[in-house]
């Protein structure tokens, strides 16, 4: 028996564009100092959400991670991509920044920055690989 079906060929390409404003924004939120210079590549399961917007810093806004799946860049908030999540790490190290793996309220992974090469609650990082495109 011969079955013929139909699919169209998966056409998901993986970003690789990174922009230098959105890799500024990136590194600007993670030196800020307030709740949402945590980026969060997932959600936890319990209504903490992923984190994949960064809103750049303006003349009356600190940057941030946002977690506004309906954001546009017309609001302000940028989407952003691993590739950039990567050259934001990198620079910030580069800079002498460290970079650490947190866990929020037991279960919520993030990545946070600190001018110290210790933080109690956080495993340092040297790169970003977590898959979030």
């Amino acid at each position: 028996m011969e079955i013929k079906i139909n699919i169209p060929q998966n056409d998901y390409v993986q970003p690789t564009r990174v922009r230098e404003n959105v890799v500024q924004a990136i590194c600007d939120a993670f030196l800020e100092t307030h709740c949402n210079s945590i980026f969060h590549p997932y959600g936890d399961g319990c209504g903490r959400r992923k984190t994949h917007f960064v809103h750049p810093r303006t003349a009356n806004k600190y940057a941030s991670f946002q977690n506004y799946d309906w954001a546009t860049e017309n609001e302000g908030f940028i989407k952003f991509n691993g590739e950039e999540m990567k050259a934001a790490f990198k620079a910030l190290q580069e800079a002498g920044y460290y970079m650490f793996r947190i866990y929020n309220y037991g279960s919520w992974m993030g990545y946070e920055c600190s001018k110290k090469p210790f933080m109690e609650k956080g495993e340092r990082v040297t790169e970003f690989n977590d898959f979030i495109d």
